[in-house]
This record gives C-alpha cells, structure tokens and sequence, in this order.
C-alpha cells in the first residue's frame, strides 16, 4: 500500500503544535468554575482543552449572608474568587485558586485518562465511550475551608489576622479533594463549514471526597440535599456566530442544585448563575452561610500562551494544517476509488460462484477490510486537524480561518 501507514505517521506528528491533538463528534468546551479550573458551575468535568499553552484566567463572585449575632443584624457581603489554569499536552489541566477576599489559596489539577476523541468514527459500542478523568482540589494548607472557600476569618473584607480559623469550620477537612468523573457529549446539529457542532450537550457523572462530601459536622445545616459526594450535571453549546457560543448549564455539585448561563465571544466570558436552588432560608448563627438561595457570577478569558508571544507562529500553523488536510483529503478520495473498486470485484467473483476464484474473492475482501480501515483512520486524522485549526482561528483573531 505504497506505504501509506508511514505517511499517515509522519503526517499525525506535524498535527501537534505542542502536543498531541484529538477530535471528538461534538467539540464541547467548558467554562471556569466558580472556584476550581474548568468544568459546569461548580462540579469538574472530564475534559481538557486539547491544545498545550490554552488557558483560562477566571474571576468569579456572589453575595454570603454573614451573621454571627442574630438575624436582625444579618448582612450580605460580596464573596470574590480568582483563578488560572493552563493546559498540558491534552491530557491534563493544572492551576491555582484564591477563595475569599483574605485571601486564601489552593492548587487544582486534572487528567485526563480516557479521551474519546480517541475512538471517533469506530462502529459499535465504542462510540459510546465517555471521557474519564481524575483530579484533585484545595492541594495546599487551607484544609478547613467549605465549599465556598470561606472558613478562616469567614468574614470577607475583614482586617487583622486574616487567616484565623472561624470556629464553625474547626471540623472540616477538605485539604486534598480527590474525585473521579466520567462525560460524554454529542453533537446536535453538525455545522456545513467548519465540521464543528453548532450546537452540542454533555452529560456528566461523577464522585468525590473533601469537598464534596465533608460538611464539618453540621449535618442538614450545611445542606438539605447532600449525596454523599455523588455530583453531576448537563451542559448545551449552542453557536450563535462564528465568534460566539452560549453554554446553558445545570447541576447538582453533590451538596444542591445549580442553574446558568455563560456567553463567549472570541474567548470572552461571562457567566450568571442561580446557586443552592432547593434550599431553604438559614436558622442564624454560623448556619446562615447555608442553605439559602443566592446570585452569583463569572467573567474570564480564556487564549493561548503561544499565541499570544508569537501570533505569526499560528499563521504559519494554519497554512501547515490546510496543506496537510488537502493531502488527506485526496488520499481518503484514492481510498474510497479503490474500496468502490474492490466492492465490484467482489460482487463479479460472488454472481459468478466458482469455487476456482474463492481465493480470489476472499483476498479481495481482506483487501476491501484493510481500505475500509484506513480510510477510518485518514477520517480521523483530518478531524484532528480541522478541530486544531478551528483552535487556533479561535486562539489568534489575526490569523485567516482555514478554507473549506
């Protein structure tokens, strides 16, 4: 096969611009979190961005009730956390929180260990396949902090000693959070242009420890409806432009359900959530942090390292990629010549029923299998390439969006 596997090799190697880049049949993306790197509003999903260098600067804020007295003093102060994360060889997402206006700090990570990007286009169960993904929160000395990120000097704004323990939060542990998450998306509506979804939805499962599951011994003061550290959620894309996608998103983060919006506009966001949903008003005294419905918000911007150093560098990528997907595209056309081919030859042999060409036929569908995989694979390399150069349009505005 004039050594095709060869070149479908060299060919995969010049489609990393610093790493290895999968396609999946719906191209979902995910927001940050109010507190922890990407994912729906609270809960993690199992994806990363497939692009070394992408990364996500986060800011994010709502309105506690702070109250140590009695409710008739009760008051609402802006809550405000900050975020950064950046993503590694398409596998993995690393960065780092500061929760509460104190503030206090923890480190966040995620792999990805199965990609199903990886099983694109093969028949059978396999397409069915979800991404799965493990990581941690809160890696760092502030292990007493709840799910909000309050826990030392709850109060924001609060002057003093800014990291003293709040006595409410004295049974807490959530130093470390480890979970496991499963998500699987589809597309809904493939775009004629680009290849891409215009539109998609995720579906996402998952458990933890820590932070999804410690209460600090309060018990149905901290949350009427915990699972015990089972968390999921939903996500629809829906592409409203060329530039500008809408993300409607709800969930139940292991401890109450959630609802919101994120729009993004050539890496812009902004986001509005509706927090704690089911719960009921707060008793007073430490409980009045709790189970009480709440507005909170998310503006970010997400882009890429490399792009932003060197925007011609991406240029000339794209030009790589649409040379390389022009060649692609010719050898799935030779293929699927040859497989037409091998299917007449086939039928001929088969109407003709002698046993003298059973051989002959049966090496012709051999043949007629090996054209069918290849053709298989060439498909799923040019998806990994045109999904890149949709990236990196998105990750530099100044270079030409590719031709189709």
């Amino acid at each position: 096969m004039f050594n095709l596997r060869g070149r479908i090799g060299s060919a995969s190697l010049a489609l990393a611009l610093a790493a290895t880049v999968h396609t999946a049949a719906a191209q979902q993306s995910y927001p940050q979190t109010l507190y922890w790197g990407s994912g729906l509003i609270d809960i993690p999903v199992a994806w990363v961005s497939p692009v070394t260098g992408d990364f996500t600067v986060g800011y994010s804020g709502q309105r506690l009730r702070m109250d140590r007295t009695s409710a008739s003093a009760r008051t609402e102060r802006l809550n405000a956390q900050g975020a950064v994360s950046l993503s590694l060889l398409g596998r993995a997402e690393v960065g780092a929180s500061l929760f509460s206006e104190n503030p206090e700090w923890g480190f966040f990570g995620r792999a990805l260990l199965i990609d199903a990007r990886d099983f694109a286009g093969q028949p059978g169960l396999a397409r069915w396949i979800p991404n799965l993904a493990v990581g941690m929160r809160n890696v760092g000395p502030f292990a007493r902090v709840d799910r909000f990120g309050t826990g030392y000097d709850v109060i924001p704004g609060t002057t003093g000693n800014p990291h003293v323990l709040e006595p409410s939060h004295a049974k807490f542990n959530t130093g470390n959070t480890a979970y496991v998450v499963a998500t699987k998306a589809f597309s809904l509506t493939p775009s004629s242009e680009t290849g891409l979804p215009r539109s998609s939805v995720s579906f996402s499962l998952g458990y933890g420890n820590g932070l999804f599951s410690d209460d600090g011994g309060l018990g149905r003061a901290y949350a009427t409806y915990a699972t015990g550290g089972v968390f999921g959620g939903i996500e629809a894309n829906v592409v409203a432009g060329s530039n500008t996608t809408f993300s409607l998103m709800v969930e139940n983060n292991a401890w109450d359900y959630n609802a919101g919006i994120v729009a993004d506009w050539r890496g812009v966001r902004a986001g509005a959530y509706v927090t704690e949903i089911g719960s009921s008003a707060p008793a007073g005294g430490s409980e009045a942090l709790y189970n009480y419905s709440r507005l909170a918000f998310t503006v970010g911007w997400r882009g890429n390292v490399f792009g932003l150093a060197h925007d011609e560098v991406l240029k000339h990528r794209l030009a790589q990629l649409e040379q390389q997907r022009t060649m692609l595209r010719g050898w799935i056309a030779m293929r699927e010549t040859r497989v037409a081919q091998l299917q007449r030859e086939v039928a001929r042999y088969e109407a003709q029923g002698q046993l003298a060409l059973e051989d002959r036929r049966a090496q012709a569908e051999r043949e007629l299998r090996a054209e069918h995989e290849e053709i298989q694979q060439l498909r799923v390399r040019l998806r990994q390439l045109e999904h890149e150069q949709a990236v990196i349009a998105v990750a530099s505005p100044a270079a030409e969006k590719p031709k189709h």
